[in-house]
């Protein structure tokens, strides 16, 4: 939490759970309007989603698409939302691309990208360094909190959400409710900041959305496990 607040300062990090309840709403409006071929909506969910968090996201609205189902999702109200888990990464941008499955980064490329990097994470905080030029944990966490290197943060949002997620089939030019599930239920946002240099007396930042109940992280604890092993064998 320290080396966040250094870098985000003290408003940011007090107001990250009131940001994460505000958004949710904006999500499901825009993925709905997606999902009906709303023009505008893939370029507004940019702005909104990680690129990597974007492009599932999209694919699975593309097969929806094909199989003429449209989604349409309504958040009725968001309550109790609680900061679960807070994560901190300093080091270059190439290793967490990699770490964080870039949307531009190739499984097989991240894998390789990883092993250049030596990795030490202690309670949440992660420092990247190549293995020719280490800088020790501690080192690199000093330097963060002092203002001498770039940080990105990622924090878990815990929100209490009532919502209706429905699936739409059209047929025949006749909708059809195939999916109906309107209830409240727990609901983990997490959220990523840009780099951040907090060196700047008012650094510079933007939240972005970068998972929804862990659905990325799961994909690419599976994935990464697989491409690790496949290096191993080379």
């Amino acid at each position: 939490m320290r080396v966040a607040r250094a870098a985000l300062g003290a408003a940011a990090m007090d107001s990250v759970c009131d940001g994460a309840a505000a958004v949710l709403p904006r999500v499901a409006s825009l993925l709905s309007s997606a999902s009906r071929c709303d023009v505008d909506a893939p370029e507004e969910l940019s702005r909104v989603f990680t690129g990597p968090l974007l492009a599932h996201y999209m694919r699975d609205l593309d097969r929806l698409r094909r199989d003429h189902v449209r989604l349409d999702l309504k958040v009725h109200s968001v309550e109790n939302p609680r900061l679960q888990h807070l994560r901190t990464h300093t080091g270059p941008e190439a290793a967490f691309a990699a770490l964080n499955g870039a949307a531009q980064v190739s499984s097989l490329r991240a894998g390789l990208t990883r092993q250049k990097y030596r990795y030490t994470s202690v309670l949440g905080a992660t420092h990247a360094a190549p293995y020719k030029t280490p800088l020790s944990w501690s080192a690199a966490m000093m330097a963060a909190i002092g203002g001498q290197a770039q940080v990105r943060v990622r924090i878990d949002v815990e929100l209490m959400v009532h919502m209706r997620y429905r699936l739409i089939n059209k047929h025949n030019g006749v909708d059809k409710t195939i999916v109906d599930d309107d209830a409240t239920r727990n609901l983990v946002l997490t959220l990523e900041s840009t780099a951040v240099d907090a060196a700047e007396d008012q650094p510079q930042f933007e939240w972005r959305v970068a998972d929804i109940d862990y659905l990325l992280s799961s994909e690419r604890r599976i994935e990464s496990e697989f491409v690790e092993a496949k290096l191993a064998e080379v």
